[in-house]
């Protein structure tokens, strides 16, 4: 871990998320959309709750980031736990720099600063920090990074008890009305800059197989409500939520033809 130091985003830092997060891709101009989005949800969060980012640097380089927020900041989530620190994720993109602490550094820095009344929370006491690890194919799967650092899995999330004991966050259930038929809702979240590019991505596909299909992009912070009805589910068609991604495209066309021509069938 020598040479990594961590720092919270500011004003002053806040392109170093994106020279992170984005690189190689910071002349993409679908990217940069995404980027504008996020730029400007971490401008609302250091006003509302104070910093939700950290970056890792190794001899001055940002090498790496970890994206957290207080669960009670989350629009979208109509029974928020109090004192709950959400992890959303750890990302360190660049080969040359894995291996040499980074994730660990910010993982470390965010559990010490759980300890002692964290800026996120005002000050007042972190009950525990939840995660839902996912992979992106970089670097240590992030169960396995977390596991390392002290959490454990309960109920789906990988969970670091600070002041409290664990309880698991309550769920949604999407109930259908008429007017979810013959559209798509497809859900981005601001808080990471992949996601409304990949939400246009997922417009342009179901556009391309169902020209007459109305497609309707949801940003989960700004249209909660909307979200929450859709139970937060990231794509619904026809009335039917669709659990595939454009990671595995043949897969999610298969679900997407089923929701619109299977329902037609029947």
């Amino acid at each position: 871990m020598s040479g990594v130091t961590v720092r919270d985003v500011a004003e002053e830092n806040l392109d170093d998320a994106f020279r992170v997060c984005s690189s190689g891709r910071l002349d993409d101009a679908l990217q940069m959309q995404g980027i504008q989005l996020r730029r400007r949800w971490i401008r609302g969060m250091l006003a509302a709750t104070g910093p939700c980012v950290k970056i890792a640097y190794l001899e001055g380089r940002p090498i790496a980031q970890l994206l957290f927020y207080p669960e009670t900041s989350v629009p979208y989530l109509p029974q928020p736990r109090a004192g709950v620190i959400l992890l959303r994720c750890v990302y360190n993109p660049f080969k040359e720099a894995q291996g040499k602490g980074a994730s660990t550094a910010l993982i470390k820095n965010l559990i010490e600063e759980g300890k002692h009344g964290p800026r996120c929370l005002k000050g007042g006491e972190c009950s525990f920090i939840a995660s839902e690890a996912f992979n992106t194919g970089e670097g240590v799967p992030m169960e396995r990074l977390y596991k390392a650092n002290g959490f454990k899995k309960m109920d789906g999330e990988m969970v670091h008890e600070i002041a409290g004991k664990y309880t698991p966050p309550s769920g949604l259930v999407y109930t259908k009305s008429a007017g979810d038929e013959g559209k798509a809702f497809v859900i981005f979240n601001p808080t990471c800059e992949y996601s409304y590019p990949a939400a246009l991505r997922v417009k342009d596909l179901i556009e391309g197989l169902y020209p007459s299909m109305s497609v309707v992009l949801v940003n989960q912070w700004e249209e909660p409500l909307e979200s929450i009805r859709l139970a937060n589910q990231e794509l619904t068609v026809n009335g039917i939520q669709i659990n595939g991604s454009l990671h595995q495209r043949e897969k999610l066309v298969v679900e997407i033809r089923k929701a619109v021509e299977g329902a037609s069938q029947s």
